[in-house]
């Protein structure tokens, strides 16, 4: 899938500028890249006996499986694909992806950390262990680690360009290990069952509802009075279907579009608060920090220093 589109997208050097590798370890190799931009992402299976691996700095993924179950990552969160998913579609919110992606061969690994019993338990190799995790969550799932993801984003902010994907290497085999080896009800799959294409139909509204009403205060009891849902059905569905509860997804989707305003436009910080919905700076700055773990002002010095302020 992204294996593929990223080598097509760097042989053909047009935006050789805009991705940075390969860096290689243990059988993953890994590129950062900005897909800002670039032309829809075709469907595509993941080869076999690979797993991809995006992590998020800006922006958001959003892969669709072909029961209908949609998985997203934003800033700070990782994609795990396997070639067990069934995938429809994969999309850039917005058009607009800055991360690091990192493509994972079962056979390069086989023979590595597997082999050091304090390290991985069983039998298994390490790429054996992450791919049978996956197909637990039909081959794709979104990892949202409170303390690893928020700490790696932190972390690659500071990094010089040349550094950021030997290091995002190095943390992204420590998360395999927590996945892996922790008790099995951390990372037990979403509870089963689908929604009938009414029901999910009914909630895409609300979410369409919601992005193009962003700026405005909503709760979600009043958006299941709107759509005349129950509120429960309403968070259950909701996040089945985008990865992430009502009120989660809607303050990333204001806290991305206030960061795309800081890159690409002049206004002030209040200005830009008050137009993703924030009656002022004080709580803005706050989420913002709580994200992208700078303020505002820092984040549009730190794109205008490292030149992404235009994408």
């Amino acid at each position: 899938m992204m294996g593929e589109y990223i080598r097509r997208w760097a042989a053909e050097g047009a935006h050789a500028g805009e991705i940075q590798g390969p860096f290689s370890l243990e059988g993953i190799t890994a590129w950062e890249c900005d897909l800002s931009g670039c032309a829809p992402l075709e469907p595509a299976s993941v080869q076999p006996a690979h797993v991809e691996a995006l992590f998020c700095r800006a922006g958001q993924l959003r892969a669709t499986l072909c029961k209908g179950q949609t998985v997203c990552a934003g800033p700070g969160e990782l994609l795990l694909v396997s070639d067990a998913a069934e995938l429809r579609r994969f999309s850039l919110e917005d058009g607009c992806f800055q991360g690091i992606f990192a493509l994972m061969d079962k056979a390069a690994s086989r023979d590595l950390p597997a082999q050091e019993p304090t390290l991985w338990a069983g039998d298994a190799s390490p790429m054996d262990q992450v791919a049978g995790l996956l197909r637990s969550h039909n081959g794709c799932m979104a990892v949202r680690e409170p303390v690893w993801g928020p700490s790696v984003l932190a972390s690659l902010c500071q990094l010089p360009k040349e550094r950021r994907g030997a290091y995002f290497l190095l943390k992204l085999w420590e998360l395999l290990y927590l996945l892996c080896n922790r008790q099995p009800a951390a990372v037990a799959p979403c509870a089963n069952g689908y929604y009938d294409h009414y029901q999910a139909d009914a909630v895409r509204n609300v979410h369409d509802y919601m992005l193009a009403h962003f700026d405005q205060h909503m709760t979600v009891p009043e958006l299941a009075r709107r759509f005349q849902l129950s509120p429960t059905f309403l968070k259950s569905c909701f996040r089945r279907l985008y990865g992430a509860p009502v009120h989660t997804y809607l303050q990333q989707y204001r806290l991305q579009t206030a960061a795309r305003l800081l890159r690409t436009t002049s206004d002030s910080v209040l200005h830009i608060a008050v137009a993703v919905g924030y009656t002022g700076t004080s709580q803005f700055d706050s989420a913002f920090k709580a994200l992208y773990h700078m303020t505002p002002a820092q984040y549009r010095k730190w794109c205008r220093e490292n030149n992404v302020q235009n994408r």
